[in-house]
C-alpha cells in the first residue's frame, strides 16, 4: 500500500478510536460527578500525577526511539523488550517505596492504598507497549483502534457499575486497571503472533536507542512537570475539594485537544521520520501538520470559552457551576497547548530530542514562578498564572525549536498556528 493510501487509513482508524475514547471518557466522567465527591476527583489527580511520572521513566523514551530508526532488527527489539520488562519491575518496586512519603506530604492516607494499587499497570505496559509501538510504526492503527476502543467500552462499564454500588474512588482505579491490563494482554498476544519474541538480551543493541531515549525521556519528564505543576502547588496548598474541582475544569478543556491532536498527531510522527533529510518538505508538512491543528481547535476553544457555563451543567451538574471560570481561563491557555503539542512529533523525527531536553528545562525554571505568584491569589490565579506563562512562552519556543528544525521564519508559523483554514473546517462538516 503506498504511503499515502496508508496515512489516509491512519487517520480514519485513529479518528474513530479518538472519537470513541473521548466520548466514552466524557461520559465516565459525567456519570461519576453524580455518584463521587470533588475530593475522590481531587485524589484520582494526585494519583495520575504521580503515576505518569513513573511512567515517563519506564518508557526510556524507547517509544520516540523506535519510532525514529528505520532498519531495527529482531535481536534489537528482543533487547529493548526485556531492558523495558526490567524497568517496569523497578520502577514499580520505586513506587511502592515513596508512596507512603507522598501520602504524608499531602497528608491524604489513601494514597498508600491507591498507588500502589493502580501502579500495576506499570507492569501491564511493560507486558505490550513496545508491541504497540511495532503496530504504530508500520501505520497499523486498525489494530490499535479496535483493541483501544475495546478496551475504553470494559473500563466505562465497570466504572459505572462500581460507581452505582458504592465504591467510590476505587470505581475510578479498578477501571483504569481494566483498561490497562486488557489492552497490553492483547497487544501482548498479536506482537508474539506477528513480530515474535527472542530470549536474547545484548546491552549494545540498546545503545543507539538509549542515546536517543535519555533525552526524549529526560525532556518529557521536565515538560511533564511544567504541565502538571499546578496539580502538584494546588494538591500541596488547597484542598483536596478545591483540587477536585480544578482536575474537573482541566479535564473538560484537556478533552478537545485529546479528542483531535492524536487523530493528526500519532499519524504524523512516523510520516514526518521519513523527511528527516529533507528540510523543505520537513518545513512544509509540519506547518501543514501546525495549520490543522489551529484550525480546529482555535475555534473549538473559543465555543468552549462562550458557552462555558452551560457546559459544565450539563456535564458536571450544579453542584459544579464554580468552575466554569476555570474552565473559561483554561481554554485560552488551551489553544497555546494544542499548537505546541506537534513540536514533540518534528524533535522525534528528525532525532534533536537534545534541543526537546534543553528546552523543558528552560521552561521550568519560569513555569514554577507564575504558578506560585497565582497561588497568592487562589485558584483562579493559579490558572491565569498558568495561561500567562503558556502566552510568554510562544516566541522563544519558536526561536530555539521551530525555526532551527525547520527553518521556518516567525511569520510563516504564526501563519500556520493562528489564520484559521476554513477549508479544512469544511471538509471536516462535510
Amino acid at each position: 500500500m503506498a504511503l499515502k493510501d496508508k496515512v489516509k487509513k491512519g487517520v480514519k482508524w485513529t479518528l474513530a478510536s479518538t472519537i470513541v475514547l473521548g466520548v466514552s471518557a466524557i461520559i465516565k466522567v459525567s456519570i461519576l460527578t453524580r455518584f463521587l465527591d470533588k475530593s475522590d476527583f481531587g485524589l484520582m489527580a494526585l494519583v495520575t500525577f504521580v503515576m505518569g511520572i513513573m511512567e515517563l521513566f519506564l518508557d526510556m523514551g524507547l517509544t520516540s526511539a523506535i519510532l525514529h530508526k528505520q532498519d531495527i532488527t529482531k535481536k534489537q527489539y528482543a533487547s529493548l523488550y526485556w531492558i523495558n520488562w526490567v524497568a517496569c519491575i523497578i520502577m514499580y518496586v520505586v513506587l511502592f517505596l515513596i508512596t507512603p512519603f507522598v501520602a504524608s506530604f499531602y497528608d491524604q492516607p489513601l494514597l498508600n492504598t491507591l498507588i500502589p494499587l493502580i501502579g500495576l499497570n506499570l507492569l501491564f505496559t511493560g507486558l505490550g507497549s513496545q508491541f504497540k509501538t511495532i503496530q504504530q510504526k508500520h501505520l497499523l492503527f486498525n489494530k490499535i483502534s479496535v483493541i483501544d476502543i475495546t478496551g475504553a467500552i470494559l473500563s466505562l462499564a465497570l466504572s459505572i457499575i462500581l460507581a452505582v454500588n458504592g465504591f467510590g474512588v476505587f470505581a475510578l482505579v479498578y477501571s483504569l486497571i481494566l483498561q490497562s491490563l486488557f489492552s497490553n494482554v492483547v497487544y501482548f498476544i498479536i506482537g508474539l503472533k506477528n513480530q515474535g519474541l527472542l530470549f536474547h538480551f545484548k546491552l549494545s543493541d540498546t545503545r543507539n536507542f538509549l542515546k536517543i531515549g535519555v533525552y526524549q525521556v529526560g525532556g518529557q519528564t521536565i515538560n511533564y512537570f511544567n504541565t502538571n505543576l499546578d496539580v502538584l502547588i494546588i494538591g500541596k496548598f488547597f484542598s483536596a475539594d478545591i483540587l477536585g474541582g480544578y482536575s474537573l475544569a482541566k479535564q473538560l478543556v484537556l478533552r478537545p485537544v485529546q479528542l483531535i491532536n492524536p487523530i493528526i498527531v500519532k499519524v504524523a510522527t512516523p510520516t514526518l521520520a521519513l523527511f528527516q533529510n529533507d528540510r523543505n518538505q520537513l518545513k512544509r508538512n509540519y506547518l501543514n501538520l501546525i495549520n490543522v491543528i489551529g484550525s480546529i481547535n482555535i475555534p473549538v476553544y473559543i465555543g468552549i470559552c462562550i458557552f462555558a457555563p452551560w457546559i459544565v451543567q450539563i456535564l458536571y451538574g450544579s453542584e459544579f457551576d464554580d468552575i466554569f471560570i476555570l474552565v473559561r481561563i483554561l481554554s485560552v491557555y488551551m489553544i497555546f497547548r494544542a499548537i505546541n503539542n506537534p513540536i514533540g512529533s518534528l524533535v522525534v523525527a528528525t532525532g534533536r530530542t537534545d534541543l526537546e531536553f534543553v528546552w523543558y528545562i528552560f521552561v521550568l525554571l519560569l513555569n514554577p514562578l507564575f504558578i506560585y505568584f497565582g497561588t497568592k491569589f487562589g485558584i483562579v490565579g493559579v490558572t491565569i498564572g498558568i495561561t500567562l506563562s503558556s502566552l510568554c512562552m510562544y516566541y522563544p519556543a519558536w526561536k530555539f525549536l521551530i525555526y532551527k528544525l525547520t527553518k521556518a521564519s516567525l511569520s510563516e508559523y504564526f501563519k500556520a498556528c493562528f489564520i484559521v483554514n476554513w477549508r479544512i473546517i469544511y471538509l471536516i462538516k462535510k
